[in-house]
């Protein structure tokens, strides 16, 4: 089955097959702590902190359970992890019609975001504007990653352990200017795909081209690591970050979005 997927930037004809692969790919490059296979579906759980590493990824159905019955595990494993309940949507999760159930149990819709991808040399050659350092992931690089982070104590705890848990190369990119971190980012090669992350310019630095050459030279590592395609995320009110990654080349592939249990504790 092929999906359209429109909107105001970019319209790619996405099959199912190819949505769940990167789902996968996806998932692979920021692995939760305890990932469990049910019934065709994969459920993650991290501490509650991000939604990626604590939701379900309803990549297949074994019919032998009604879907009712499924969804009401899901509740009850993340009631006794004292995490709400959440699935990540898209246009290939199964069962079909699951959205509109969870919508009828009361899970909120949250975080609707744009997949977008390029082939890596489509990025690559467009070449940085300023000047990015690459480092290999170390507590010391990280603490560059997570530089002046609004999250809380816990939450950075976590995604530390996230990072390091990633099994695929990584690598973390990074812009001085005036002797100041100007912007970071986050690059992983799964497969043949690299993945984007964290791409953040600081207030004071932007609209210098920071995000731009972040991308751009975590782009090039991907390529010489392998990488021929490269994927990100971005929210759909992301306007400014949609804007620049349309002038770079990138298209959307999909959308997908959170369905979450916010009363079921």
């Amino acid at each position: 089955m092929n999906i359209t997927r429109r909107d105001v930037y970019q319209t790619i004809m996405v099959s199912e097959r190819e949505i769940a692969e990167l789902e996968l790919v996806a998932s692979h490059c920021w692995p939760a702590r305890e990932i469990i296979k049910y019934k065709g579906w994969i459920i993650h759980w991290n501490d509650g902190v991000t939604w990626r590493a604590n939701s379900v990824q309803p990549k297949e159905w074994d019919s032998s359970v009604s879907v009712e019955q499924l969804v009401d595990y899901v509740i009850e494993l993340y009631h006794e992890k004292d995490t709400p309940a959440a699935f990540k949507i898209t246009p290939a999760s199964q069962p079909d019609g699951l959205d509109k159930l969870l919508e009828e149990k009361g899970f909120e819709k949250w975080m609707i975001t744009h997949v977008q991808t390029a082939p890596i040399d489509t990025i690559s050659c467009l070449g940085p504007r300023v000047p990015v350092d690459l480092f290999k992931v170390t507590d010391e690089s990280l603490d560059t990653l997570l530089y002046k982070s609004e999250r809380g104590e816990l939450a950075i705890d976590v995604r530390r352990e996230i990072i390091h848990r990633i099994g695929g190369d990584k690598n973390i990119a990074r812009v001085m200017m005036h002797g100041n971190v100007a912007g970071m980012g986050l690059g992983v090669v799964e497969e043949d795909w690299l993945g984007i992350f964290s791409i953040r310019t600081l207030p004071e630095f932007q609209h210098r081209g920071v995000a731009w050459s972040l991308s751009c030279a975590l782009a090039m590592w991907g390529e010489d690591h392998g990488a021929q395609k490269v994927f990100l995320q971005v929210e759909t009110d992301n306007e400014p970050a949609l804007s620049l990654y349309e002038s770079m080349g990138f298209k959307t592939l999909y959308t997908y979005w959170y369905r979450i249990l916010e009363n079921k504790k």
